[in-house]
């Protein structure tokens, strides 16, 4: 009954340490992990200022839209 035990005992130690062994695996993955993680913020930093820009681009398109509109509309009326 004891070297059973023994047994036992040392199948879970080696169990044990068989786990402890393949961190290594784990921890390339969580750094491969974190590093897509990284590139994906970074892209998403880069299209928020593309957005930015395109924003503030057409708000200076409408702008110039809106003058063009108003100059037609004032031409309009001294045709009539």
């Amino acid at each position: 009954m004891r070297n059973k035990m023994m047994m036992v005992g040392g199948v879970v130690g080696a169990l044990m340490l068989a786990g402890c062994s393949s961190t290594t695996a784990l921890e390339q993955k969580l750094d491969s992990l974190s590093q897509d993680v990284q590139a994906v913020q970074q892209g998403q930093q880069s299209n928020a200022a593309k957005i930015d820009r395109l924003a503030a681009d057409v708000a200076e398109a409408r702008a110039s839209a809106d003058r063009a509109n108003s100059r037609l509309d004032q031409m309009g009326r001294y045709t009539k």
